[in-house]
């Protein structure tokens, strides 16, 4: 007998030969196929859904720069070499009088021209959820001083020579004069959650919206041949929102950017 190709003789449990369509099996197992890729979709589409809202949730919204320009106008045009002033300790402003001192709170001053821009990254940080706490602004030439010397005594009690200690302490503290807390545009942030700075909501926020209010992190470990200074992911400088924008673009510290802007 002469069976028909469009069907497939099929055995089943009971020992019987039955003939089954060719073109129903096959219909039959693209819709297993479609089923399957179906469901391994909605199941990809769901798990992205899901981490792209727990990312939303964890991480701080970033400021549109186009809603601070106009905040910033006089700040980066009246003043701006005012904001690229900077010392180290190659470069020095000696006991520096400059700086138009406020109080930022009862224990820390700041030069007026930051006051404004670092109280609003604070308050707008505290709409997200992120308390940034100011632990120093401006110190004075003594204090710097006085700073410098004790971190310089603790390497010589560790064995360090005289000469060894002070290298080391400019690191990381430089003495009056090449310290550039003397022009109060400089802070010192602190994490009440983590030691580790780089890890807190704190520094995230800080990363994504601190330019957008003219704050940069001062000393990063890839600039320490330039700056002189260990990397300090706490402490940050008020250059003014342009300025801060662009040497993020350029990927530049804040001599770098001093340099480039004076060939301008």
């Amino acid at each position: 007998m002469k069976r028909n190709k469009r069907y497939k003789v099929l055995r089943g449990y009971d020992g019987i030969d039955r003939e089954e369509s060719t073109a129903g099996l096959m219909v039959l197992r693209v819709f297993i196929i479609l089923v399957i890729i179906v469901f391994i979709l909605g199941s990809a589409a769901l798990f992205l859904y899901n981490f792209m809202k727990e990312t939303e949730d964890v991480t701080p919204s970033v400021v549109s720069a186009s809603d601070t320009d106009a905040f910033y106008q006089n700040y980066d045009t009246d003043v701006s070499e005012r904001l690229l002033e900077y010392c180290s300790n190659s470069v020095s402003i000696g006991e520096y009088s400059d700086a138009e001192l406020v109080n930022l709170n009862d224990k820390i001053q700041v030069n007026a021209l930051m006051k404004e821009s670092l109280e609003r990254m604070i308050d707008d940080a505290k709409k997200d959820g992120i308390n940034l706490e100011i632990v120093r602004g401006y110190m004075s030439y003594e204090e710097c001083n006085i700073n410098y010397q004790t971190i310089r005594i603790a390497f010589e009690e560790d064995g360090a020579t005289h000469s060894e200690a002070e290298s080391k302490a400019r690191t990381i503290f430089p003495p009056g004069g090449s310290n550039e807390y003397q022009t109060g545009m400089l802070v010192k942030l602190s994490s009440m959650d983590s030691d580790d700075f780089s890890k807190t909501e704190e520094y995230a926020w800080l990363y994504k919206n601190g330019i957008n209010y003219g704050f940069i992190n001062r000393y990063t470990d890839d600039k320490f041949s330039i700056t002189g200074i260990q990397a300090d992911l706490t402490v940050y400088r008020f250059v003014g929102t342009e300025n801060a924008q662009k040497m993020r673009s350029f990927g530049m510290c804040l001599e770098e950017y001093a340099e480039y802007r004076s060939y301008r």
